[in-house]
């Protein structure tokens, strides 16, 4: 069940169901980027190699027994050219604040991911601005 849906039905009804939420937990980070990662025919090895995370902690985030902090998640989102909408899913999987347009790095990844930026690009502009 989409979490919007759930959300809906948990708002429309007389009593709360645990049960309804026990059976519709929310999906495993590891799980969306292997489905991510296929739809782009990637490997998990190259995300690792240029993203220049350590091996061994990249296959722990990728196998699900390492939690990723916000800032891997975003290199991995830009990375894998997400949406805003499936960063912000990503970032609430792993227990993360969602980007806060407010806060300037935030709305910068919102502008890159919003404006289709390769992931040089993207970094070039949240991390290493050009000085004016």
């Amino acid at each position: 069940m989409r979490t919007i849906d759930l959300e809906k039905e948990l708002c429309e009804a007389d009593r709360f169901d645990e049960e309804l939420i026990r059976q519709n937990p929310a999906p495993d980070f590891y799980r969306l980027i292997d489905r991510l990662l296929s739809e782009r025919n990637m490997k998990r090895s190259d995300l690792i190699l240029h993203l220049n995370f350590d091996r061994t902690y990249g296959y722990q985030i990728l196998n699900g027994t390492r939690i990723p902090t916000k800032k891997q998640i975003i290199l991995i989102g830009l990375y894998l050219g997400i949406t805003v909408e499936q960063m912000q899913q990503l970032l609430k999987i792993c227990g993360r604040e969602c980007l806060y347009v407010r806060n300037v790095e935030d709305a910068k990844v919102v502008f890159a991911l919003e404006h289709h930026y390769t992931y040089e690009q993207a970094m070039n502009f949240i991390y290493f601005p050009v000085e004016t």
